[in-house]
């Protein structure tokens, strides 16, 4: 089983004030007791990094940089490096799609969700649903 991490699932693992963090943290648990494939991309990182810093405060956000750090070395975390080929594909899909829900940052996910041949996406952005991937864990998604 192959997961895509988006900004919203690592925030919620993170941040003990998100209101997700309880589900967040059960499903992260789920996916490592069962030697899931986890895969995130720089930029859903550097988004997450920022909202942190903002969110929360500088130490949460470098907490969550040596956590990624680590499992980069220690688990089966892959990041997906968003080259500049990738960025032009996610730039063209982005100008062609019609749907006002989706933003920029939807089409550098949809090209890792291709590029890593993704099975499920860990998320709680309701956005995400257009990509035709379950997405967990399983929560009301407005």
């Amino acid at each position: 089983m192959t997961t895509f991490i988006d900004s919203s699932a690592w925030i919620a693992i993170i941040d003990v004030d998100d209101p997700h963090h309880q589900k967040a943290t059960e499903f992260f648990e789920y996916l490592l007791e069962r030697d899931a494939k986890l895969v995130t991309n720089n930029l859903m990182i550097d988004e997450t990094l920022d909202r942190l810093k903002n969110l929360a405060n500088v130490e949460l956000a470098a907490q969550f940089m040596r956590i990624i750090d680590e499992a980069l070395l220690t688990i089966s975390l892959r990041m997906d490096w968003i080259s500049r080929r990738v960025r032009r594909n996610a730039i063209n899909n982005f100008l062609r799609s019609t749907n006002p829900a989706l933003h920029m940052r939807h089409f550098f996910i949809k090209e890792t969700l291709k590029r890593k041949k993704v099975d499920m996406i860990f998320s709680f952005d309701p956005s995400l649903k257009e990509f035709n991937l379950p997405i967990m864990p399983q929560v009301e998604l407005k």
